[in-house]
């Protein structure tokens, strides 16, 4: 019996210890000729770097160190549960690549000198610039968690596609379903790094207790402290009113850290914010213990929801983060509820019953005015319809009021070339996109937007030139901006 025991009992730490394995972290530094790094073309003929493997030095070591002791070691683990899903046989190095200038985003494949020999690795990595200081303030913590988030999905998810949007990405931006399904999934880790923690220069500065007079003016560190704060707010579910001031309408737009409070974003524009789903994957994921252990657990359910997506047939145009959820609650019925309900209350149930979003923003109105009598008259109606819809809400229904994307497509204001054109969506994008598109002057765009929001999404492009009387010469260039979409295709994100 004694014997027994002890075996059970060595059984389950073996298991343990299996469970919180971690991948190694692979240091790789650039190959510099004449203070240039070198590239070289891959099978594929894409260029990719010339790199050596860093294994001392002061940096080294501080990584490494963090590896060990800091929240990327659960990252660690986290890839290398997802490398043995993926399929693979053996567990490589979590790659780190040393970027001199322009970090920040994952990578495939590069050549490994080693010696005299050089050789093609085609595995993922992050391309990253990182110092001394970067590991010591808990800024690598941070952004090394986000980029390893894109190494996640590109293991576990390497059927998604790219979208439609030219759209440069951003926290504050709405491009397509897919990039903001990329670009959400990889930002929730960036609170999720912040949540757990193990720096204390981090964790002083996530409680505003330090901090740099004017760096948080420049655009970058803006769009960072959005992703934190958006996410934990559930700010980006709220409709963005353009900076004052701006000249570029569209940059006005897109980069406005001001929310109208008052009104909603449709379920469509949520499904393209990458700010929206960064919340909904926070709000599912975080709750729970943070040990890496108990992270294993909920990460791994949801890398078999990953790796049952992947299997299906995803489009440019996909609401991947509902097809997720549906392939999550297939697999997890209970834990689908619970997710299930963290989507709709995150939402306000706009990606299925437009009605629930319309009576929140009626809330809204009287809450932000301190009208009391009003707000409290308001509201326990607004929560009895929020649960009866979670209630009612099945998986198969998560996207019942979603359209299908109208893709536009132009060279834009300033004549760019084919490469460099815009792309919208009319159902998702504002006047200030909108009218910079061909054929479309200032008067047509505010009348799409408002006519869009009073009744709901466009089924098609007839059906935009119907709603709104569109003369011919208006629709005929909706039918080629359309046209030129359609030939323009998905875009390649870097």
């Amino acid at each position: 019996m004694q014997s027994r025991l002890l075996f059970l009992s060595l059984t389950l730490l073996a298991g343990l210890a299996f469970q919180v394995r971690s991948a190694e972290l692979g240091v790789l530094a650039p190959v510099m000729v004449d203070g240039k790094p070198q590239e070289r073309a891959a099978p594929d003929g894409a260029m990719v770097p010339v790199v050596t493997r860093v294994t001392s030095g002061p940096l080294f070591e501080k990584l490494q160190h963090e590896a060990r002791e800091g929240f990327t070691a659960s990252m660690l683990a986290l890839d290398e549960r997802a490398q043995r899903m993926s399929g693979q046989a053996q567990v490589s190095p979590t790659w780190l690549y040393l970027s001199l200038e322009d970090g920040g985003f994952p990578r495939f494949g590069f050549w490994l000198q080693d010696g005299k020999q050089v050789r093609f690795v085609g595995e993922h990595y992050v391309d990253l610039v990182v110092d001394e200081d970067t590991v010591a303030n808990g800024g690598f913590e941070e952004i090394f968690a986000h980029e390893q988030g894109h190494v996640l999905l590109r293991r576990l998810l390497p059927a998604l596609p790219d979208g439609y949007s030219r759209t440069p990405h951003a926290a504050l931006a709405v491009t397509d379903r897919v990039t903001a399904f990329d670009e959400g999934f990889a930002m929730h880790f960036q609170a999720l790094a912040r949540l757990l923690t193990r720096n204390e220069q981090l964790r002083l500065e996530d409680d505003g207790l330090t901090g740099k007079p004017f760096l948080p003016y420049w655009a970058s560190h803006t769009d960072r402290t959005w992703r934190l704060e958006g996410t934990r707010r559930n700010s980006f579910v709220q409709l963005q009113v353009p900076l004052p001031g701006e000249p570029d309408a569209i940059l006005a737009r897109d980069h406005s850290t001001l929310f109208d409070t008052g009104r909603l974003k449709s379920g469509d524009q949520m499904m393209a914010s990458e700010g929206v789903v960064s919340t909904v994957c926070y709000r599912w994921l975080a709750p729970g213990e943070g040990t890496t252990a108990a992270l294993l657990e909920r990460y791994g359910q949801l890398f078999t929801a990953l790796k049952a997506l992947d299997k299906t047939a995803l489009k440019p145009d996909s609401p991947v983060l509902i097809n997720l959820l549906q392939a999550y609650a297939a697999q997890y019925p209970a834990q689908g509820k619970q997710a299930l309900r963290v989507f709709v209350e995150t939402t306000y149930g706009s990606t299925v019953d437009p009605a629930m979003a319309r009576q929140t923003e009626a809330l809204a109105a009287r809450g932000i005015v301190g009208d009391m009598e009003g707000f409290v008259t308001q509201l326990k109606p607004a929560r009895a319809a929020l649960a009866k819809l979670i209630e009612d809400t099945t998986p198969a229904r998560l996207d019942a009021a979603l359209s299908a994307p109208i893709w536009l497509y132009g060279d834009g204001p300033a004549g760019n070339s084919k490469d460099e054109g815009i792309a919208f969506d009319l159902n998702t994008a504002e006047r200030e996109g909108l009218q910079v598109l061909p054929g479309i002057d200032a008067a047509t765009a505010e009348r799409i937007v408002a006519e869009r929001r009073a009744h709901g999404p466009y089924a098609s492009l007839a059906a935009v030139s119907s709603r709104l009387s569109l003369s011919p010469a208006t629709t005929a260039a909706l039918q080629s901006l359309h046209g030129a979409a359609e030939r323009a295709g998905p875009y390649v994100r870097r």
